[in-house]
């Protein structure tokens, strides 16, 4: 994929409400999991089939010490609709003003995000990123992650 934005350097922290009203602190997976952050755009017409298809890959990733969140840009109202959709829904989806997207290099011009995925290790590195609609296939970050956590 060639994209490597960040990689090496301290991930950027944040601390976003989930749709389901829990408080989301990236520093919380440090010492012990790996958090595996992909930005979904909210209103692209295939975003709840990739959400669905990540949902059950978390099993697998949970197995390697990887706990996935998906930042959306829009709203929580908008966000908790797209929640909605995808049946039994297996890892919080945390509703974006910009801030996160924007921070890690996902926010396009036009204020929408475009699909990436990032691996933070332990430490809170950023040590494994991908972009376009590849970095939200679950083999991809599966994979990225077996890779990373031997």
């Amino acid at each position: 994929m060639g994209y490597n934005f960040g990689v090496g350097r301290q991930a950027p922290t944040f601390t976003i409400s989930a749709v389901d009203g829990s408080a989301i602190d990236l520093k919380q997976y440090r010492g012990d999991w790996f958090a595996l952050l992909v930005f979904v755009p909210t209103q692209a017409p295939d975003t709840a089939e990739a959400l669905g298809q990540l949902s059950a890959a978390a099993g697998t990733l949970w197995g390697q010490r990887g706990q996935l969140l998906g930042i959306c840009d829009g709203n929580r109202d908008d966000v908790k609709t797209l929640a909605d959709t995808v049946a039994g829904l297996s890892f919080p989806l945390l509703p974006d003003d910009g801030t996160v997207a924007q921070a890690y290099g996902a926010l396009k011009a036009d204020g929408q995000v475009q699909p990436m995925a990032f691996i933070i290790d332990r430490a809170g590195k950023i040590v494994w990123s991908a972009e376009g609609a590849a970095a939200l296939i679950p083999a991809t970050l599966t994979g990225a992650l077996r890779r990373i956590a031997r």
